[in-house]
């Protein structure tokens, strides 16, 4: 199963805003805290990429064989300390190191949270392997574009997606979500990238 092809709704989006629904999906992840793009963030990074290698060789032996590798992030700030944090202004309102994040890669519902208990028993020379663990989560309502180019270009197109979420009656309801859809290296050009923003929302009351 290639799970980018399985669920190619899941993975699309274009550079217009708009409304869509996402049901509950699976990932294997790690939490972290502070700034994206520091040291232990790119770490985390690299060893979602290794694992989830690790993932598929072993799923590889059963009759459930999958393939992905498009890295997704989860961003939330704590409300108790922070406040309500809205869309446009998600990178901009608080100090991120204040950011909590949870680095995801999308896996089939049948993998299970021992399968990955497993394979981090058995690849402890992969960094962080005792941290990966099982999420499930279901979006509902999300408003989402596409932003291509530099991260840094996202405090520009997040007021978008805001606006089109005003003007629809939606109120930020949970976490900020990117689906990087292109592979990106510390170091490399960003003028390429490719990355699904997306939030859920519910209507304003």
């Amino acid at each position: 199963m290639n799970i980018h092809e399985q669920y190619k709704d899941y993975f699309t989006a274009t550079e217009k805003p708009e409304a869509i629904e996402i049901g509950k999906a699976s990932y294997v992840s790690i939490i972290g805290e502070g700034s994206p793009g520091t040291t232990a963030f790119y770490e985390k990074k690299a060893a979602i990429k290794e694992f989830i290698i690790a993932l598929e060789k072993n799923s590889a032996l059963t009759d459930h064989a999958f393939t992905s590798r498009i890295v997704e992030i989860f961003y939330w700030f704590d409300p108790e300390k922070v406040g309500f944090v809205d869309i446009g202004r998600f990178y901009t309102t608080v100090n991120l190191d204040l950011l909590h994040y949870r680095i995801a890669i999308r896996i089939p519902d049948f993998v299970t949270n021992e399968a990955i208990a497993q394979t981090a028993r058995q690849r402890q020379d992969i960094a962080f392997a005792s941290g990966f663990e099982l999420f499930t989560y279901t979006a509902g309502t999300c408003v989402q574009l596409l932003h291509t180019g530099p991260f840094a270009g996202e405090l520009q197109t997040l007021p978008v997606l805001q606006r089109f979420a005003t003007d629809n009656g939606f109120k930020k309801s949970g976490m900020h979500h990117e689906i990087h859809l292109t592979n990106f290296e510390v170091g490399e050009s960003q003028a390429h990238l490719q990355t699904i923003l997306r939030d859920p929302v519910a209507k304003q009351q």
